[in-house]
């Protein structure tokens, strides 16, 4: 297992809880789940390494769930958002943002990811960024969104 983010970046991050769940009500389909994980390096290596096949903790990885849920199910499973915290307040500082906006990207772009948007070809990661820029320009200063997407 994985050590555990820091006490202060968990309670900051379960600040941010709420705003997760009201940006995901904006795109989700109705009544679908999506689970949002807080994990440390070591435990995001290990995903990276177990389940990508790289090395090194990733910032984001996303996990989409197979097949639909059967008849009678309340909720329809989507997939898993896994965000490493000390990538993400890195990151945050690298590109002049608040930790809220730059984790608003890496949710949103997981949450394009889970919608089956890939950015594996120039034309395809063109298609998704600009998906994330348009769902993002709603909540974030212009300034900030030229710093996410320089």
């Amino acid at each position: 297992m994985g050590a555990a983010p820091r006490a202060s970046g968990r309670r900051e991050f379960e600040r941010f809880g709420s705003l997760l769940v009201r940006v995901g009500a904006e795109w989700r389909p109705e009544k679908a789940v999506v689970e949002v994980n807080l994990v440390g390096e070591r435990r995001m290596a290990r995903l990276n390494r177990t389940y990508k096949g790289r090395r090194g903790a990733a910032e984001i990885l996303t996990f989409p769930y197979p097949g639909r849920p059967g008849p009678g199910a309340a909720e329809r499973p989507v997939g898993e958002i896994y965000l490493c915290w000390p990538r993400l307040c890195r990151g945050a500082a690298s590109a002049g943002v608040p930790r809220r906006s730059y984790l608003l990207r890496l949710f949103v772009h997981g949450a394009v990811h889970l919608r089956g948007y890939r950015h594996d070809t120039p034309a395809a990661g063109a298609r998704m960024e600009a998906l994330e820029k348009r769902l993002l320009a709603a909540r974030l200063p212009a300034r900030e969104l030229e710093r996410l997407f320089p």
